[in-house]
């Protein structure tokens, strides 16, 4: 099997493929997600499976990438894995997930941001630009920033830094616990005029 080094040479520029690979940022992700045994976990812009090997076991884990090209490397590098190909905003509306990972190109995160009010999760893990705005979440979400990503967390190197944000619905079961600096910092926001 090719190494993510080698996999990462055929990335797309136009589909602005870029592989989180850093185990730092990884572990990092994973924390915040908060999976547990019994969730369904859906990761949309799955790529060739770096974040998605690293994830920990769940009841079901599917993955979605628009790239035909990546999807055999995605059936090798998460093999307990549904794998799925195809647009993640045609599809999305119709997964049943607990928690939501995404890793999209900015714009494309940008419109998953808009349909969010229509999906049912606890917890959502998404790539977002360094200047995406997610106070248009509204008040039905908390969000918070859990780091920043940058040029050599990825295959290839990303030209641009990234942040790495946990949003949760307001008033869902997978909010944090009153009291705990998340919900703090989420409530804060939220409260901003």
């Amino acid at each position: 099997m090719p190494s993510d080094r080698e996999i990462a040479a055929r990335a797309d520029p136009e589909l602005g493929q870029h592989f989180l690979v850093s185990g730092e940022k990884l572990a990092k992700l994973i924390t915040a997600a908060g999976i547990r045994p019994t969730d369904e976990v859906l990761e949309v812009g799955a790529g060739i499976g770096t974040v998605a090997r690293a994830l920990p076991r769940s009841r079901s884990l599917t993955v979605l990438e628009l790239d035909k090209r990546l999807i055999g490397f995605l059936r090798q590098n998460v093999p307990h894995a549904k794998v799925l190909q195809g647009d993640a905003l045609e599809i999305i509306g119709r997964i049943s997930f607990d928690v939501l990972i995404g890793n999209l190109p900015h714009a494309v995160t940008e419109s998953l941001i808009t349909l969010m009010p229509s999906l049912s999760f606890r917890t959502a893990v998404l790539a977002v630009g360094e200047s995406t705005d997610l106070d248009k979440l509204g008040p039905a979400f908390s969000w918070s920033e859990v780091t920043r990503i940058t040029g050599d967390d990825f295959l290839p190197p990303q030209p641009s830094v990234s942040r790495i944000v946990r949003v949760v619905p307001a008033s869902g079961s997978g909010s944090s616990q009153p009291g705990s600096q998340l919900a703090q910092v989420s409530r804060a926001r939220v409260a901003r005029p």
